[in-house]
């Protein structure tokens, strides 16, 4: 069998929301990372790939127009695909009129990549994936670096204490894997909540959150075998 989908893994959003949910909903999410949907019935690939598109190639909004354009003018042959298309041009139209909210001006983008590497926390494999690194220059010159992570849900939007969650992980995966780069900066850091149109920066209390998010993990970590 493959042992990553043997071993306990969460993705980063999923985790949010198990930190701030009932125990029954905690034990559908350990159940769905557990056994997760064939990627085929994933509802938002393309939204996310438009939005990447668009920041890592200027910031155009004709960029974003082209993909919706695609998308619109796709005939599908699987209603499922139909309807997921349906649901990315939504996705990328809330995104367009959210963008200018987020003072991205100067900031250069560059996608992340496929597989980024996972954080691991008492024994659970954190899968965090932002969709790009973010990075700006200081009035001194100094190069400094975040992320910015997606999220997409219609029926699920972020609460607060969920999106400093997952934004408090993202710091952690920054300055984990993105230290040559230059420094972090906590405002580089960003969860976005495209449907909701909300954003969620990285809190300057981390040490509570994260002790939060190591007990999680070896909750999740001793029913991953049971579930």
């Amino acid at each position: 069998m493959d042992a990553l989908k043997e071993s306990p893994h969460v993705s980063v959003n999923k985790l949010g929301r198990y930190l701030t949910a009932t125990p029954a909903l905690r034990k559908r999410l350990i159940d769905n990372q557990k056994h997760p949907p064939n990627p085929q019935y994933l509802r938002y690939p393309e939204a996310a790939q438009a939005i990447t598109d668009f920041l890592c190639r200027g910031q155009d909004e004709s960029l974003l127009r082209q993909h919706q354009h695609r998308l619109a003018t796709t005939v599908f042959e699987q209603e499922f695909d139909a309807h997921r298309a349906q649901l990315c041009l939504e996705a990328i139209e809330h995104y367009r009129q959210f963008h200018p909210r987020l003072g991205l001006r100067g900031v250069v983008a560059s996608e992340v990549g496929h597989e980024p590497p996972p954080l691991e926390m008492a024994g659970v494999s954190i899968r965090v994936w932002p969709q790009v690194v973010l990075q700006s220059v200081d009035r001194h010159g100094h190069n400094k670096v975040g992320v910015m992570k997606l999220y997409f849900s219609k029926h699920h939007p972020l609460d607060e204490r969920s999106g400093q969650y997952i934004a408090t992980l993202l710091q952690a995966f920054a300055e984990q894997h993105l230290a040559p780069l230059g420094p972090v900066e906590p405002r580089l850091v960003r969860v976005v909540d495209v449907f909701a149109g909300r954003e969620y920066l990285a809190p300057k209390a981390r040490a509570r959150r994260l002790c939060d998010v190591q007990h999680a993990c070896e909750e999740i970590a001793a029913r991953w075998p049971v579930q």
